[in-house]
């Protein structure tokens, strides 16, 4: 196929409606993104740790000695660029953030480390009932990885009953403490034995989703594996800062 000839009204759109840098604001040409911001989007490398979803050097797996989910695998560190996005996503309702910019690296790493995992359903952390008047930016996920890898997403299987004070809030050892017995499950004669996508959009110490996963296994779910948009950086041991600490918004 041959090149696309000169275009006058897209040539007066560009002229007129300049692309702008989704994160920062600044024009970047047809790009999403400015080459500054695109260089503090920092991805997951594949060599990973199956439990805290860290590459090797900020790997955290002592928390697989507790955890009863089987996997965990998360796309982009939260930090940089990638926080940005995610807030703008979650508390703007901005799914041009993670559409255009996040969506596709995250939904081909998600079907490359699940490929041969016979998922019954897809189920987001839930939130509490009384919240639901926000954007659920968790459940947007959800969807997004419920119709890229064909499995059903589910919302009435996993229900969040009280509402929890803030995670960031707490300290590493109490949120555990803090999420449990806020989740229940539901329709458990569809739970039994099945294989669940549990799906958030941030982790960091796991409780969440480790307490998602002590409720839906009580419930009779065999296999839980575990999936997040973004996790907190960890410690890099090649270098002295750690990334994100000074927003803990999305530590849970």
């Amino acid at each position: 196929m041959g090149k696309k000839g000169f275009s006058p009204i897209q040539f007066l759109i560009g002229l007129l409606f300049p692309h702008r840098c989704l994160c920062c604001g600044e024009l970047c040409g047809s790009s999403l993104l400015c080459e500054r911001c695109a260089a503090q989007l920092y991805a997951v490398g594949q060599d990973s740790c199956r439990f805290c979803g860290r590459d090797r050097d900020r790997c955290r797996c002592q928390y697989g000695k507790n955890l009863l989910f089987e996997q965990a695998v998360s796309a982009y560190y939260y930090e940089g660029t990638g926080r940005t996005l995610l807030q703008r996503f979650k508390f703007y309702g901005d799914t041009a953030c993670y559409d255009q910019v996040l969506a596709p690296h995250f939904l081909k790493r998600v079907t490359a480390a699940f490929r041969d995992i016979p998922f019954d359903w897809v189920i987001p952390v839930p939130m509490y009932e009384k919240e639901k008047d926000r954007f659920d930016q968790t459940l947007y996920l959800a969807k997004s990885l419920s119709k890229a890898m064909g499995i059903p997403c589910r919302t009435d299987l996993l229900k969040k009953v009280r509402k929890t004070p803030p995670q960031h809030r707490q300290r590493a050892e109490k949120r555990g403490e803090n999420v449990k017995d806020a989740f229940l499950s539901c329709k458990k004669n569809e739970l039994q034995g099945v294989c669940i996508l549990l799906v958030d959009d941030v982790a960091t110490t796991f409780s969440t989703l480790n307490e998602c996963a002590a409720t839906l296994k009580e419930a009779g779910a065999d296999r839980i594996l575990c999936v997040s948009l973004m996790t907190t950086a960890g410690k890099n041991k090649n270098r002295e800062e750690y990334h994100g600490r000074n927003d803990d918004r999305y530590r849970d």
